[in-house]
């Protein structure tokens, strides 16, 4: 089995070079948008889902299968309705690291329940294997699996606000303040939840700095990186 996360600060690249390591690695990749689409297609028909191959499809299912199981578990404990639950559910995962923090997770669930969901789903998802996650705290919950490679990636403020600039069509002063309000609100995040610093380079096997590292060549390191523990966690399994 083979679990990568990427955590990044905010222009750093972390979905170019997640994907980058997907493709190589031949991992599933999984960020806060594909766990939101999955939320919304719970209750829809296969027959409705736009079918690309039978691995993409495979693995819909199966994300929708872990989210429906996290669902059961909340509702289990009485802090999510089960009847409207797969809306919850899609409206818990789209909560953005500041929505969190500052105005705490939704009405309808706690912060115990929120992080007991969120850690259901990556420990299903990874406990099958073959999995990339971007974010949501994945170097923390799963970071006792000697199978998973946990990866930073970073880059100096003027070259992150570039990059913003050119992907959100903002101005600098706005991509500058956007830039500081995320990694200031996914700081936070991981302090209230594991009381941890998330820039600590201990947290995770390898940090990149993207800066003067393409986004190949950070994939690249980060390959080599996964191939070396996964390699050395089997050996300890045999």
């Amino acid at each position: 089995m083979s679990v990568v996360t990427v955590s990044s600060q905010f222009g750093a690249g972390a979905r170019q070079v997640g994907r980058l390591i997907a493709d190589q690695l031949v991992l599933q990749y999984v960020d806060q948008a594909v766990l939101v689409d999955a939320a919304r297609q719970l209750g829809v028909t296969v027959k409705s889902v736009a079918k690309h191959d039978e691995r993409t499809d495979s693995f819909r299912q199966r994300l929708g299968h872990f989210l429906q199981r996290a669902l059961e578990r909340s509702a289990a404990g009485g802090n999510v309705d089960p009847l409207m639950g797969a809306g919850n559910l899609e409206l818990m995962l789209a909560q953005s690291y500041q929505d969190v923090v500052e105005s705490g997770v939704p009405a309808f669930i706690d912060d115990r329940t929120y992080l007991e969901t969120v850690t259901a789903i990556l420990e299903d998802l990874a406990q099958r294997g073959d999995v990339l996650f971007i974010g949501r705290g994945g170097q923390m919950i799963l970071r006792d699996r000697a199978d998973a490679l946990h990866v930073q990636l970073v880059a100096d403020e003027d070259t992150r606000v570039e990059r913003v600039m050119q992907w959100e069509s903002l101005d600098r002063d706005e991509a500058r303040r956007r830039a500081r309000d995320f990694n200031r609100h996914r700081a936070a995040f991981h302090k209230k939840f594991w009381r941890a610093d998330v820039w600590d380079p201990r947290l995770y096997d390898v940090v990149i700095n993207t800066t003067s590292i393409s986004y190949e060549d950070a994939a690249a390191i980060a390959c080599a990186a996964a191939e070396s523990k996964f390699r050395v966690a089997a050996g300890a399994r045999a």
